[in-house]
């Protein structure tokens, strides 16, 4: 019985602040893709300070590290049909957002869009030293939820992070839209 939701932030919760720029810009070039995708390591497992995370993100947008908030973040959107989800959720079952993400950053997002009380907890990255889909970061997860590996289900848009999380144990699906959500979740019994 599925006792806990998990969902990634970037691209599931909301969009990804940065991922449209990195698409429309960087795939292209692959050696700068390949150093953007490094520093992006770095930063999610918590190797850099967040004003460091705005002067790379300047280098590489040719915009000061001042304005990287205003440009990207502040003008991120929530996915309105997700978070009505959860809230609905939220009802019978123990919400966690899992994230691969600077916790410093997520939790402004969090705020500014006023949904910091939408999780029953928070488990980001950059906190541990770990990312998905590395199994010590599941391992995180589970002891964080309370409950047994197969009592979470768990939505991520990449399907590395979903495929090892299936390994470990967890039940997961690929984030392709808010309807498909619905009806993985229904597949797992959960009451929505």
């Amino acid at each position: 019985m599925i006792k806990v939701i998990a969902f990634d932030y970037a691209e599931v919760v909301a969009e990804g602040p940065m991922s449209k720029w990195v698409r429309e810009h960087l795939h292209q070039d692959q050696e700068k893709l390949i150093a953007y995708r490094k520093h992006a390591h770095k930063w999610d497992v918590g190797e850099m300070e967040l004003t460091q995370v705005y002067k790379i993100l300047g280098e590489f947008t040719e915009i000061k590290p001042e304005d990287i908030w205003g440009k990207f973040y502040e003008k991120s959107r929530l996915n309105t049909k997700v978070i009505k989800i959860i809230k609905n959720l939220k009802k019978e079952y123990k919400i966690i957002l899992f994230s691969n993400f600077i916790s410093e950053l997520l939790l402004r997002l969090l705020k500014y869009h006023k949904i910091e009380n939408l999780f029953d907890e928070i488990i980001v990255s950059s906190d541990y030293g770990l990312k998905k889909p590395d199994p010590k970061f599941f391992e995180i997860l589970v002891k964080k939820s309370g409950v047994k590996r197969s009592e979470i289900v768990f939505t991520d848009d990449k399907i590395n992070n979903v495929s090892d999380a299936i390994l470990f144990g967890i039940k997961a699906y690929q984030f392709v839209s808010a309807e498909k959500l619905i009806q993985d979740l229904k597949a797992e019994g959960v009451k929505i």
